[in-house]
């Protein structure tokens, strides 16, 4: 009997050790999808941003994320508050079927609604931080082939690693992104950013992950751009899931 279950035992290790290594980098692109730095689905979100430039000068945000899914779609709200030129600028991310998202930005002292439309808005910085609206969609995740790269460690993590390179290089501020990927649950630990003649200028990075009813949720992480000596730092206070919201809070007429 007991070499029956230890038979059974190293059988299902087999098993489970195979699968892994059949996972393609598009399927552990997918899973690494479920980790997103500023969505969360069905949710409300309060995140402390802090912006240092490179003479140590620091400025600090207050992010209210809600989100929620309507006809399958998530809908991202983010309302902004921390000084004058920031409080009350809404941020609203529509994800669509086939096409780029949709993004729309509000600004209280213009009374205006504008929406971030062709690629080279969407490689400008979100409101000084060092993502850029393109990076909100993620789409060096989405719109790109993937390419395994020889497995490392962030720390003390074993990672896959995975290059991305677009498939619509002309549209795109990159010309890869290569991303660190925990192997026990999928965390993009690291991400590094190429420009467009193939150097590295930016770098993110979790800091701290923490688990929250079962589920595990970044808390700390940082963009840095080596480039303009900036660094973004985004702290998650709280997240509180399963929230039913309004669905007209998530169109663009109720921005204003």
């Amino acid at each position: 009997m007991k070499i029956k279950i230890v038979l059974s035992f190293f059988l299902i290790l087999l098993v489970s050790t195979i699968q892994a290594e059949e996972l393609t980098a598009k399927e552990i692109i997918d899973k690494s999808l479920e980790h997103k730095s500023l969505s969360y689905e069905n949710s409300e979100a309060k995140i402390k941003m802090t912006l240092i430039d490179k003479d140590k000068n620091q400025e600090e945000r207050v992010v209210l994320i809600k989100s929620k899914k309507i006809d399958n779609f998530q809908r991202t709200l983010s309302i902004f508050s921390g000084n004058p030129e920031i409080n009350g600028v809404k941020f609203l991310s529509i994800e669509t079927k086939d096409s780029d998202d949709e993004q729309y930005l509000y600004y209280p002292t213009q009374n205006k609604i504008n929406r971030v439309v062709s690629s080279s808005n969407k490689r400008e910085r979100f409101l000084g931080t060092d993502f850029t609206y393109s990076d909100l969609e993620q789409k060096h995740q989405k719109d790109a082939k993937f390419k395994k790269l020889e497995e490392s460690k962030v720390g003390k993590n074993e990672c896959y690693v995975i290059e991305s390179t677009p498939n619509k290089k002309d549209e795109s501020q990159y010309s890869k992104v290569i991303l660190y990927i925990r192997k026990t649950d999928y965390i993009p630990l690291k991400m590094r950013f190429f420009d467009k003649d193939g150097e590295f200028f930016k770098e993110y990075l979790v800091k701290k992950v923490k688990t929250q009813d079962g589920k595990k949720i970044i808390s700390l992480s940082t963009m840095f751009d080596s480039k303009r000596k900036h660094a973004t730092i985004l702290e998650l206070e709280y997240l509180n899931e399963n929230i039913e919201f309004k669905n007209s809070e998530f169109y663009k007429e109720s921005l204003k």
